[in-house]
């Protein structure tokens, strides 16, 4: 039989996920902005609500894993 390994050791690896996954959607965000000269802030709105779609879809999978 495989040994598993912890869930604080699965998890532990979670925050480091969450925080790339935002700083990539945030900074292309920002980086939309500045392509196209857009004053208003929902390209940024719209590319961080997109990455918290993502993190909470890692949640789910981790979870249903463990």
């Amino acid at each position: 039989m495989k040994k598993q390994p912890n869930n604080w050791l699965i998890f532990s690896g979670l925050a480091f996920q969450i925080g790339i996954v935002m700083y990539i959607m945030i900074y292309l965000g920002g980086w939309i902005q500045d392509k196209w000269d857009i004053s208003s802030k929902w390209p940024l709105l719209v590319t961080s609500s997109i990455g918290l779609v993502f993190v909470l879809i890692i949640i789910i999978n981790k979870g249903n894993r463990s």
